[in-house]
């Protein structure tokens, strides 16, 4: 995607857009992406991890426009299994 440069975890929503992971606190998940969402709007998230593709849920917190016509998406999980959290959050750190 222009400007995110290979940076993060590859995350495809479940309308069809694609972006990337950039950040993780607690179950936050923020995402990258060409599509705002409005709050509370529930998503169906598919993430790339290293030795799997993990398919989540969550609510979207909400949307903020970037300066690259992307928006940074901001989604409280629900079902992120520990192994995939700790495989995103490895995969976010490095």
């Amino acid at each position: 995607m222009g400007g995110e440069q290979g940076e993060g975890v590859r995350v495809s929503f479940g309308d069809g857009g694609d972006g990337r992971a950039v950040g993780l606190d607690g179950t936050v998940l923020t995402a990258v992406g060409p599509t705002p969402y409005p709050p509370g709007r529930p998503l169906e998230l598919s993430l790339a991890l290293a030795e799997t593709t993990a398919a989540v849920r969550g609510k979207t917190i909400g949307s903020k426009r970037r300066d690259d016509d992307l928006y940074d998406v901001r989604i409280r999980l629900v079902n992120l299994r520990r192994e995939h959290r700790e495989a995103l959050e490895s995969a976010l750190a490095g």
